[in-house]
């Protein structure tokens, strides 16, 4: 997109627009908006922008292209690009539930030789479905992928819900770029893959990633030979940059050396992410997490309500034959005085929206634990727990969106600190929450940007949040 001087002055010229009219109209004397049109400086406000697009007589895309191009000669163009991607990665935000993808696979026999070879992208295609839906329906099968997340046929086929249930361990060694100069279609390329990958943490409990860094243009140069490669228990399929060639093996001493080769490459790397999945182990995460930060946003959708919860609500809701309930009772407590006692000096930052608030109120579902471990609350308890809220959102640290970001039913559970991060959601499949630990030290950085710089315009006022919320109290106690 053109700079905000240039777009500017296009349009002053495609339109005949008299400077000294425009700037009578924005209320500027005539050398200030010849500095403006050159890029000497910028215009003042963003109702600056919407007078001058008015008084140009700009279309709705033109005005909306103008504006972008006024935010971006605020904070940068990297800036604003990624903090775009952000707010894109979460209003998209969901976990599909996919089938097999429509292609026929291959057959055993297709790869009666030691080596076959594959000749286009549909061979390669049908080749992954076979050896990858053959080892999906092993017990205790594995699975080695050294291949980019944004190969979207094979993600679909790990993501597919006929294997969700899969016991197979899954190790995907990923190349994050460190590449600033590169091509645009390749900005904020790590998030996209974090993206791609989030999908078979909710299927494959045995799914991990693993990272290094090296420029993303130069992996996937056609220059490389055979980049990827997807080995199996059977199978070994290696494949070009370009996904239309490749050869497959069931040879064992080829198998033999690739799986050796692939475990070197893997001592190599970094873990992307950490799943955390059981209860138990979630809530001693973050009570850890807790007890080492001292600034980060909450930022979910449905208001975090565990600060408000009481001891005899945990007695009254939890599941009475939950395993281990008494110890998850104790560390549930000890997490909640974790949270009632962070001290007034830390800047520590709940967001949440109005749709959130009304959605728990329907439901008296609290959003950061699986539906399987307790029951819904009653609409009394639900009320108190919101007029908690309410009372909260007085001080500086509770923020309440205007709007929500992402979609309310696709629920993403997000903490953004400098040195930690983590993001939870639930399964497609199941009930169960699931907890990343982000260790990317770019992805903290870019999660942690993104809420620190979010616009005083989203936002209620604390005056507002609080009436907001007490007219959903009064709505609901009739």
């Amino acid at each position: 997109m053109p700079d905000f001087a240039t777009l500017l002055s296009e349009h002053i010229h495609n339109k005949n627009i008299k400077t000294y009219a425009l700037a009578q109209y924005c209320n500027l004397d005539r050398s200030n908006m010849y500095k403006i049109i050159k890029g000497q400086r910028k215009p003042s406000s963003l109702e600056m922008v919407e007078k001058m697009c008015k008084f140009m007589h700009l279309s709705p895309s033109e005005q909306a292209d103008m504006e972008e191009s006024y935010h971006i000669a605020l904070i940068g163009r990297e800036n604003y690009y990624r903090r775009k991607a952000v707010q894109q990665f979460f209003e998209e935000f969901r976990i599909p539930t996919l089938q097999l993808p429509a292609t026929s696979p291959s057959n055993a026999s297709d790869y009666a030789d030691n080596a076959t070879l594959l000749h286009s992208h549909l061979e390669i295609n049908r080749s992954l479905l076979y050896i990858i839906a053959s080892e999906l329906k092993k017990s205790g099968g594995k699975i080695s992928l050294l291949i980019q997340p944004d190969y979207t046929f094979l993600m679909n086929i790990l993501t597919a819900g006929d294997y969700a249930s899969s016991s197979v361990d899954i190790d995907h060694i990923i190349c994050l770029n460190n590449n600033q100069n590169v091509s645009f279609a390749r900005q904020n390329y790590n998030l996209n893959c974090l993206r791609n990958i989030l999908p078979l943490y909710s299927n494959h409990y045995q799914y991990n990633c693993y990272y290094y860094y090296d420029d993303i243009d130069a992996v996937t140069s056609a220059f490389a030979l055979f980049p990827y490669a997807v080995i199996t228990t059977e199978y070994a399929c290696l494949i070009s940059s370009d996904m239309q060639s490749g050869f497959i093996t069931k040879d064992p001493e080829s198998l033999k050396l690739f799986s050796y080769l692939f475990s070197q490459y893997l001592a190599q790397t970094t873990p992307l992410l950490r799943p955390v999945t059981d209860l138990g182990g979630q809530i001693q995460y973050v009570e850890n997490t807790m007890q080492n930060i001292t600034e980060g946003y909450f930022f979910q959708m449905l208001p975090c309500l565990t600060r408000f919860l009481t001891r005899d609500m945990l007695e009254t809701y939890i599941v009475k034959d939950l395993p281990h309930r008494s110890e998850l009772l104790d560390r549930l407590q000890n997490y909640l005085h974790e949270l009632q006692s962070i001290p007034a000096s830390a800047d520590l930052t709940f967001i949440c929206s109005i749709e959130g608030i009304r959605k728990f109120l329907n439901t008296g579902r609290v959003g950061e634990y699986p539906a399987y471990a307790y029951t819904p609350l009653n609409l009394s308890d639900r009320l108190f727990l919101i007029r908690q809220l309410a009372n909260s959102m007085l001080n500086e640290h509770n923020r309440l969106l205007k709007r929500a970001i992402g979609m309310i039913d696709h629920e993403f559970y997000l903490f953004a600190g400098r040195q930690y991060s983590y993001f939870m959601f639930q399964t497609s499949n199941t009930d169960r929450m699931i907890y990343l630990n982000i260790e990317e030290p770019g992805l903290l950085f870019t999660f942690f940007d993104f809420c620190d710089t979010l616009d005083d315009e989203i936002f209620f006022t604390s005056e507002e949040a609080y009436r907001k919320i007490h007219d959903l109290i009064q709505e609901y106690s009739k």
